[in-house]
């Protein structure tokens, strides 16, 4: 049985975010090593007995958050998720925007990761390495059985294994960012966009 998409994209933040916990040493790791080495960790921040009870969710958002960082791509992810309109910007302001795009999606994310984490297990298929990018290929089953495919997509950078993109029942995380930036700076402008994801940014709890 499939969830649907909105849920598949919901699903993307556990999973994806399931590359936390402790940094890994990913130098020496082959990509699919990397993924289940973080996604075994993340588990560190759910069983921690220092970090149970409403009073250590703030603790436990932190660890999250300062993972997903040290995971994820930012700069790749934030150019895709810009399309065309990130080479209509000057480096002062790609720069800001990769600051900006980490951001809302350390909040985001780390929340979506601190809901739904811990209720479904990762099972690992095809590895696929190509010169400096690799395809990891999983499949994230519930408790009732129901089997969610989960691609992650990675680039090496410096000697580290980092994800730039996860696809989840076929929808591309990158894709679905550039959706929504695009219909924004369309409708209105860039300007407006850094604005709004400024806003979410501050307002995410």
């Amino acid at each position: 049985m499939h969830t649907t998409r909105s849920s598949g994209i919901l699903v993307v933040g556990m999973l994806l975010a399931a590359q936390l916990a402790r940094p890994v040493s990913a130098a020496a790791s082959a990509p699919r090593e990397r993924i289940s080495g973080i996604m075994a960790a993340a588990q560190v921040v759910f069983r921690d007995p220092a970090l149970q009870g409403a009073d250590r969710a703030p603790q436990r958002r932190e660890r999250v958050r300062s993972i997903i960082a040290d995971a994820f791509d930012f700069p790749s992810m934030a150019r895709e998720s810009l399309g065309p309109q990130w080479n209509k910007l000057t480096p002062a302001q790609q720069e800001d925007f990769v600051q900006l795009f980490g951001e809302l999606f350390k909040v985001s994310y780390s929340n979506l990761v601190l809901k739904f984490l811990g209720e479904r297990e990762a099972n690992f298929g095809e590895e696929v390495v190509q010169s400096d990018r690799a395809l990891v290929r999983t499949t994230l089953r519930d408790r009732q059985g129901d089997d969610l495919p989960v691609d992650y997509k990675l680039v090496e950078d410096g000697g580290h294994w980092r994800v730039h993109d996860v696809i989840v029942d076929g929808v591309s995380l990158a894709g679905n960012y550039r959706g929504q930036f695009s219909r924004v700076i369309e409708t209105s402008s860039y300007a407006t966009l850094r604005e709004r994801i400024e806003a979410k940014t501050k307002t995410v709890e």
